[in-house]
C-alpha cells in the first residue's frame, strides 16, 4: 500500500538513500510504493489521496468523476494515463501531471466509501460526470452508472433539483433526458445518440423479440418494435467463428419473424451518413 516517505523516515523503518533505490517506487511527491506491486487506478486514487494529506472534517476531500466511477465498480477510465480526480471545496494546491484537483462545494453527505476509499456518492458522480463531460461521452457515462444500478434517473433528477450552486446545470438536464439505463456498453449509447441526433425516432435499448410461439429469439441492442426493426452494434466478439454463426441462426430467426436487422460498426458511428439513410430507407418503407 502506499506510505508516506517523510513518515517511513522520520520511524526510522527506511532512510532517503533506500527511498531513492529500485525497491520503491514513487507515485506523487513523498507518496511511494514497492517497485514490484502492479498499478491500477485504486491503488493510484490511494496515492492521491495520501498526497492531499491529512484534511480536517470540515474540509473533505473524495475521488471524483471517473475516479469515484472506477471505484464503485464502473471502468470508464481512457486508455492514456488516466489521470485521478480528487473533488474539495477547498483549493488543493498541490499540483502533479497524475492528479486532477477540483474546487467544488462538497459535503459530507456527497461523500461515500468504496474499496476503502472515500469517493463521491453516485447521485453526486452522475451529477459531475453529465456536467463536465462532453455530451457523448456524458451520456455514455451516465447510462452505465444507471445500467449498474448504482443510482436511478429519479435519484439523479432529485439531485439535480437541488444542485442551483453549481454550473452546467443545462446540460445536466438535457444528458439525463437522453440517459438510459437499459444500454450495455458506451458504444451502443454512442449509436443511440447518432440515431436521435438525425432526428430519427428515439429507439427503445434491449427489446427482447419472440416468435410466433411465444420462444424468445433474441435481445436487440436498439429496435422499433411497431415497425419491427432491429439495430445491432457488431464490436469485436462477433469476429470469432462460434459467434458468427450463432448470429447468422439467430438473424434468420428474426427475419422469419418479420424483423428487419441493421448491423452497425464503430466506423459506423464516426461516420454514420449510410447508416442513417438505411434507417430512413426502412422506416419509410416499414410505415407505407
Amino acid at each position: 500500500m502506499p506510505f508516506r516517505g517523510s513518515d517511513a523516515v522520520a520511524s526510522g523503518l527506511l532512510n532517503r538513500w533506500q527511498l531513492e533505490g529500485k525497491t520503491w517506487r514513487r507515485l506523487f511527491p513523498d507518496v511511494y510504493v514497492a517497485a514490484d506491486i502492479e498499478l491500477n487506478h485504486r491503488l493510484m486514487c490511494e496515492a492521491a489521496l495520501l498526497y492531499t494529506g491529512r484534511w480536517p472534517r470540515h474540509n473533505p476531500v473524495a475521488a471524483s468523476g471517473l475516479s469515484a466511477a472506477y471505484l464503485m465498480g464502473v471502468n470508464l477510465l481512457p486508455l492514456s494515463g488516466p489521470k485521478v480526480e480528487l473533488t474539495s471545496a477547498a483549493n488543493i494546491r498541490l499540483r502533479h501531471d497524475g492528479l486532477a484537483a477540483v474546487k467544488s462545494p462538497l459535503v459530507q453527505q456527497d461523500i461515500h466509501t468504496s474499496m476503502g476509499l472515500p469517493h463521491t456518492s453516485p447521485e453526486r458522480t452522475v451529477f459531475d460526470l453529465a456536467r463536465r463531460l462532453d455530451r457523448v461521452h456524458a451520456v455514455s457515462a451516465v447510462d452505465a452508472l444507471l445500467h449498474r444500478r448504482l443510482t436511478t434517473l429519479d435519484k439523479a433528477r432529485s439531485y439535480l433539483l437541488g444542485a442551483s450552486m453549481f454550473r452546467g446545470r443545462n446540460q445536466v438536464s438535457e444528458v439525463f433526458s437522453l440517459a438510459d439505463p437499459l444500454s450495455e456498453s458506451p458504444m451502443e449509447s454512442e449509436l443511440r445518440l447518432v440515431i436521435i441526433d438525425e432526428g430519427l425516432p428515439r429507439p427503445e435499448c434491449q427489446v427482447k423479440v419472440f416468435d410466433a410461439d411465444g420462444r424468445a429469439i433474441a435481445r436487440l441492442d436498439l429496435a422499433y418494435r411497431a415497425l419491427r426493426i432491429g439495430i445491432e452494434y457488431e464490436g469485436d466478439h462477433h469476429r470469432d467463428r462460434a459467434t458468427f454463426r450463432r448470429d447468422i441462426a439467430r438473424v434468420r430467426a428474426l427475419q422469419a419473424a418479420d424483423w428487419t436487422i441493421v448491423r452497425a460498426t464503430a466506423t459506423d458511428i464516426y461516420y454514420p451518413d449510410k447508416l442513417l439513410r438505411e434507417l430512413w430507407s426502412l422506416i419509410e418503407r416499414r410505415r407505407a
